[in-house]
Parts: structure tokens; sequence; C-alpha cells
């Protein structure tokens, strides 16, 4: 007796049996700027240096997940819009919750070019370009 075995049966078989890879965990990236810190207000735009601010960290995942650390705290949360387009990959999060003992609420925006690993947060104060890595 001979047994023929298309590419589909196989894989027909492989998903009955569970014989399926497990999923991959999602993308994450990992930015910050310790050269220096924009902040931008009421029109103007200050840029602290090195020594005079503490860097914050962008963190990210391809599901949504976001949190931006400065100083004391974070703001974490998942986005309420996730957009990618060629290179191009943006969160929005609004609202997010702070996690440190004082401070509010932020509406947080997020583009990262995974080619050049470079990314920009805008907030209510800040427009800040960072450097991103894959953890």
């Amino acid at each position: 007796m001979t047994y023929k075995f298309s590419i589909f049966s196989v894989s027909v078989f492989a998903v009955l049996t569970g014989c399926t890879s497990p999923p991959s965990p999602p993308m994450e990236w990992s930015c910050r700027n310790t050269v220096a810190e924009i902040s931008c207000q009421d029109g103007a735009c200050d840029v602290a240096m090195p020594g005079d601010f503490t860097p914050m960290e962008l963190t990210l995942d391809e599901d949504g997940g976001m949190s931006l650390c400065a100083y004391s705290g974070c703001w974490s949360g998942k986005a309420d819009k996730i957009s990618t387009a060629g290179n191009y990959f943006s969160v929005i999060g609004l609202a997010l919750p702070w996690s440190g003992t004082d401070g509010a609420p932020e509406d947080i925006s997020a583009t990262l070019n995974m080619k050049t690993m470079v990314a920009t947060v805008l907030t209510d104060s800040y427009a800040h370009p960072m450097v991103c890595t894959t953890p």
C-alpha cells in the first residue's frame, strides 16, 4: 500500500494535533535620549542638556502597549490607536494614567521609524526624539 501526502494534509494534521509553533512574543522597543531633553510649551521650546535632566524612557510593543517613564513615575497603558505604514509604527494613548504620587493622566503620541530605530514622542509638554533598541 502506498501513501501520498500533500503539504495540505500535513498542515491539516499539524493543526489538528496541536503540532504548531508557539506564537512569538510581540515585538518590543525601548527608546531613550541621553543627550538632550526637548520640552515645548506656550509657543517656545527648551532644550535641557546632560546633567540637567533625567532621561525619559519610552517602551512600545506591536500590540499597543506603551509606557513613557520620566523622573518619578510612568504613564502606561494600551494605545487607543495603533497604525503601521511602511517603516512607521505609531501609537496614540489617551489619558494614560500616571504611576507616581503626583501627576495627572496624559495623552501621548509616539511614532517609531522601524528602519532607523528613531522615535519621536509628543505630549502636552514634550516633543522628544529618542533612539530605540529591541530588548
